[in-house]
């Protein structure tokens, strides 16, 4: 990093304009020296423009830095978007320290999802080096995006030295400017960093870390009030940000007030999820980038989270120089997070250090950066070896006489060389040993067969091509329009939800039981909504998922974004007796997995009679029994769902004060069926969560969906005045709706690895 005496210049290129600081240690303080800021003709991420021309105006404001500061001899810091970068955290096994190092290049090429020779990649401990547990945090880029960005410094004689991801270099920014952030590992701090197509989130934990990328920003409120006055883009951004006081102020709010509510759905749906993983409590959230300036943002944010929002207007552990303007500085204070952070890692005062720089570009940037010396250095090598000349002459001389001398070193030599050969004796016993860590390294082989074995059991839920005459309902749900989901009735749906999925390893899978899952099974509780199956079926509404839902940024998962906490690799096989054991036992996994559904013929969804091989019609149980036929990758098996002590499959109505009923369905409100008069206050309902077992219901606890609003749960049937309905002999007449499901099953795992997998480790 930077000396203390060396000034560094950090440089953030957003899609607005391009941001650089030069940074200087001061003593104990950091210096502000310089602030430059230069606006692009147009957003970069604008409609209409194209890679080609944005690549231009990148290359354009680069220039024009250059043209106002000589960077040749700089240090530079710059910064890369985090939707174009990859980061992942793990946890490490207890391991020797020097083995540490090979551990993380054998995750590195497990967590990458590119090949790892078309990435540079870094990581960092994200723990304190005496404990005994390792986080660590594995950070990549794609060799050509990375020679794409700095292609336009080299271009222009910059020559880089740093390239850090944005929402790292926030997480450096928060963690100097506030003191409690690294502290007080149980209270959480958010960072939001709106830019202007997408967000960077980023929870703080003292040293724990978690990001997602939401691809919302400031171009989504411009697009609201474009498509709502059907006026071009740049008309819409000027409408925008003159909306405060402009007259059609109220038109323009009312416009964008569908993209506060999804925004904030968002972050919502992103800290259950961090909270569904994590015991913390949040403390508050700083917002950071242009986006926030727009009015009335931060205040929605904070009225939907609950929780503190501070806007920075000033840097307190910053200092400016005289030559610095404040005022001008302050003006953009909500941009500089990034490169604020950018600063602090230059300057080696950051939490996280990771480089992504190519150190084959570092090579060329700096032999091109320096060749202007090499003239220089070739005269200045001729008179040195003129005088090497002349000394070697005289050193001639001296050898004659150094004879005793010569004998002396050669003695000594041949204790060195005695030295050595001892010193390989004891490394090649050694070899045994690292055999022996290889080996146990092989067990990481089957690290995957849970996220997989899962991922196969979603391919069991129904679907577009399961069910093709729905595809339309099923696009509608994973695009989550409403309006195009709700033309289907809710009780024609086709749709499974699952709450819960439970995993857990057997090393004999006839003598497990349901309900005695060991502390390390693996359980999936979705909450809210859970995994609203859509196509191929995790489309997560209330979760923060997307693609399969289950590989999110962040996640601390591997694959499928599940690895398989709970398996020890050494178990498998251990009790096994014959590595050729027959399909009537051995190894594999106890599966209990709860859910519901809103249609309304739950058998024939589930397991329909006399389907025989028409896959068309196979319902969810069906496609278990048959699960070879989705599933291939290992070889799993349904096993003897004819017995009730390795299949259980149980059902009922979704009904809130039904005690069986699995957890995690629906959002539980209480539904005003009477309105009382001088209840509340004008424009606010104020009810409490009761059930009235009186002949009228004023209010009634139900549970709907979170997605779509619409009620799910058993409730009473009653006419215009509330008053319950009673049949003929004087029972209360019910509506039932939704459905729910509990499937315990077990799967016989026929190729797990054998008993020589198993042996005991040297200790």
């Amino acid at each position: 990093m930077a000396s203390a005496s060396k000034s560094v210049w950090a440089i953030d290129v957003g899609n607005s304009s391009l941001k650089a600081i030069c940074f200087r240690q001061n003593g104990d303080n950091v210096e502000v020296t310089e602030n430059i800021v230069i606006e692009h003709s147009f957003i970069l991420s604008a409609p209409g423009v194209d890679e080609i021309k944005r690549e231009r105006a990148i290359s354009e404001a680069i220039a024009k830095l250059a043209e106002k500061r000589d960077l040749r001899n700089e240090e530079i810091i710059v910064s890369v978007a985090g939707q174009t970068s990859f980061a992942r955290f793990i946890k490490l096994p207890p391991v020797d320290k020097k083995k540490i190092p090979k551990m993380i290049q054998f995750e590195a090429q497990q967590q990458i999802p590119f090949d790892i020779h078309e990435v540079e990649w870094d990581y960092q401990l994200m723990t304190d080096p005496d404990s005994p547990d390792a986080s660590v945090g594995i950070f990549a880029i794609k060799n050509d995006l990375i020679a794409s960005i700095l292609s336009h410094y080299s271009d222009h004689n910059i020559r880089v030295s740093y390239v850090q991801m944005a929402p790292i270099a926030l997480y450096n920014y928060a963690c100097y400017e506030y003191d409690d952030i690294t502290v007080a590992p149980k209270k959480a701090t958010i960072i939001l960093d709106m830019g202007t197509d997408n967000t960077n989130l980023v929870i703080c934990a003292g040293k724990n870390i978690w990001q997602r990328c939401i691809p919302m920003g400031g171009n989504s409120f411009t697009q609201a009030v474009a498509d709502a006055f059907n006026i071009d883009f740049e008309k819409a951004e000027k409408y925008k940000r003159g909306a405060a006081a402009s007259k059609y102020s109220k038109q323009i709010f009312q416009a964008m007030r569908p993209v506060y509510t999804k925004f904030s759905e968002e972050v919502q749906r992103s800290i259950g999820y961090y909270l569904s993983t994590s015991n913390v409590e949040f403390t508050k959230v700083i917002t950071s980038g242009g986006g926030f300036r727009l009015q009335g943002v931060a205040k929605f944010i904070q009225q939907s989270l609950g929780i503190k929002i501070v806007m920075p207007s000033d840097f307190k552990k910053l200092t400016l120089a005289e030559e610095v303007n404040a005022a001008k500085f302050y003006e953009s204070v909500l941009d500089l997070g990034v490169v604020y952070g950018l600063g602090i890692q230059a300057l080696d005062k950051s939490s996280i250090g990771t480089n992504l720089l190519p150190r084959k570009l570092a090579r060329t940037m700096a032999w091109k950066q320096k060749s202007k010396y090499f003239n220089i250095a070739a005269a200045m090598l001729l008179v040195v070896a003129i005088l090497s000349f002349g000394r070697a002459l005289k050193d001639k001389v001296a050898y004659s006489g150094g004879s005793s001398v010569r004998s002396s070193i050669q003695s000594q030599i041949a204790s060195a060389q005695q030295v050595q050969s001892e010193l390989s004796e004891m490394e090649a016993k050694n070899e045994p040993l690292d055999m022996q860590i290889d080996k146990y390294f092989g067990y990481f082989n089957y690290r995957d067969i849970v996220p997989s074995f899962i991922e196969g059991i979603v391919a069991c839920l129904p679907n577009a091509k399961s069910n093709p005459e729905q595809a339309a309902m099923y696009e509608a749900f994973a695009q989550g329009n409403i309006k195009a989901l709700m033309q289907t009735p809710r009780e024609k749906r086709k749709q499974i939800f699952i709450t819960s999925v439970t995993v857990d390893y057997a090393a004999s899978i006839a003598s497990a039981q349901f309900g005695q899952t060991k502390a390390g099974a693996v359980r999936r509780d979705t909450g809210g909504m859970g995994m609203g199956m859509d196509g191929m079926g995790m489309g997560m509404p209330g979760m923060g998922m997307d693609g399969m839902g289950m590989g999110m940024p962040g996640m601390g998962m591997d694959g499928m974004g599940m690895g398989m906490p709970g398996m020890d690799m050494g178990m498998m096989g251990l009790d096994r007796t014959d590595a050729e054991a027959a399909d009537s036992d051995g190894p594999g996994f106890v599966l209990i997995l709860e859910g519901y559904t809103p249609y309304e013929k739950l058998g024939e969804l589930m397991d329909p009679p006399g389907v025989a091989d028409d896959q068309t019609k196979w319902g969810l149980i069906t496609y278990l029994e048959n699960f070879a036929k989705v599933y291939t990758r290992n070889q799993l098996s349904l096993f003897e769902k004819s017995s009730s002590n390795h299949f259980v499959y149980e059902y009922g109505i979704v009904d809130i004060a039904d005690s069986k009923m699995p957890i995690g369905i629906g959002k539980k409100v209480t539904k005003v069926r009477v309105e009382k008069e001088g209840e509340g206050e004008p424009g606010k309902r104020v009810v409490t969560v009761t059930r009235d077992n009186a002949k009228i219901v004023d209010k009634e606890d139900v549970l709907i969906d979170p997605m779509t609003g619409e009620e799910m749960s058993k409730t009473f049937k009653l006419d215009a005045n509330g008053v319950k309905q009673f049949d003929a002999y004087g029972a209360e007449i019910t509506i039932t709706r939704d459905s729910w499901f509990r499937i315990k099953a077990k799967f016989l795992w026929k190729d797990a690895p054998g008993k020589e997998a198993a042996e005991e480790p040297v200790q």
